[in-house]
């Protein structure tokens, strides 16, 4: 049962709380306190505009081809990325800043979020190796969807680019997912022309001399045969190496980019017809047998040679 001594503190407690609300003074204080928190985020919210119209602008700058959706998409991904990370960052100074103005401590709040943050930064340590290795990637376009690349041991065309993985077609179908933290170094076959480069075999009984005259003459036909396929004429390089039983020259074409695995087949073509035409052998694997078969005088008769391919 309570005692008239509860209920005067009882009234003493809410005597002091409506004192407390009809005081003028902390109503200016709490005023000007969030008068400050307003202009603190419009303060932060127009330097966020400028960071991210600043980022929109760069991009903007580093035009991509309008009719390649692909790399656009890739670009929008990159500026989204971006101006999600300085959203974030200004949106979280910003709430400590307001905080504090209203009296509430943020050392433990700064404290507990960098532990946290230190926690998840080694337990998501290839995540984030992922995430930023895949942006600059994106950003400094090393290759994109489309592109015949080489990553490691690993050759296929880009079917995906990804902020965290990259994935790969092989020439076979399969597809590689690589992580593009892994990604170190990138051969890109796709950026500049590609050259193919074919070696044919010829018989060391042939006339040198004619063997180049007819390879000049091929390569020219090849050229304005394939007049879509071949950038610059056909160069008939010379002798590459000497064989066991073949002479090897090499002839050498500049197509546009990825070309160069049908032209090398284009040009091989050409070049069995064309030395067939001419006469010209080309040199292929022999084996000698020898059959001696013993006669009653004990002689043997008459080796049997005989020639496979």
């Amino acid at each position: 049962m309570a005692t008239n001594k509860d209920v005067q503190d009882s009234v003493a407690q809410v005597d002091r709380i409506f004192a407390q609300v009809m005081d003028a003074d902390m109503w200016i204080r709490f005023g000007l306190k969030l008068l400050i928190a307003l202009i603190i985020i419009a303060g932060f919210y127009v330097l966020m505009r400028i960071l991210t119209g600043a980022v929109s602008r760069l991009f903007t700058i580093r035009k991509i081809n309008e009719h390649d959706s692909l790399a656009q998409r890739q670009n929008e991904t990159l500026l989204k990325l971006l101006q999600n990370a300085i959203r974030y960052v200004l949106g979280i100074v910003m709430l400590l800043t307001v905080l504090s103005q209203f009296g509430i401590n943020i050392t433990g709040l700064v404290a507990s979020a960098g532990i946290a943050g230190l926690a998840i930064s080694f337990g998501a340590k290839n995540l984030v190796q992922d995430i930023i290795t895949g942006a600059f990637i994106i950003f400094e376009r090393q290759f994109k969807v489309g592109d015949f690349v080489r990553v490691g041991l690993i050759e296929g065309v880009v079917t995906e680019l990804g902020i965290r993985t990259t994935k790969l077609k092989g020439l076979n179908g399969e597809i590689h997912i690589i992580p593009n933290g892994q990604i170190l170094q990138v051969t890109n076959f796709s950026v500049d022309n590609s050259f193919a480069l074919v070696d044919v075999q010829v018989s060391y009984e042939e006339d040198l001399e004619r063997v180049e005259q007819v390879l000049h003459q091929i390569a020219n036909a090849t050229t304005e045969k394939y007049t879509d396929m071949f950038i610059e004429p056909i160069q008939m390089l010379g002798v590459q190496t000497l064989g066991p039983s073949e002479v090897v020259y090499r002839l050498m074409a500049e197509v546009p980019p990825m070309q160069h695995f049908q032209a090398g087949r284009l040009i091989r073509k050409e070049l069995k017809q064309g030395l067939e035409l001419e006469g010209i052998k080309i040199p292929y694997p022999r084996m000698v047998m020898m059959n001696t078969e013993q006669g009653n005088g004990g002689q043997a008769d008459d080796a049997k040679n005989v020639q496979s391919s």
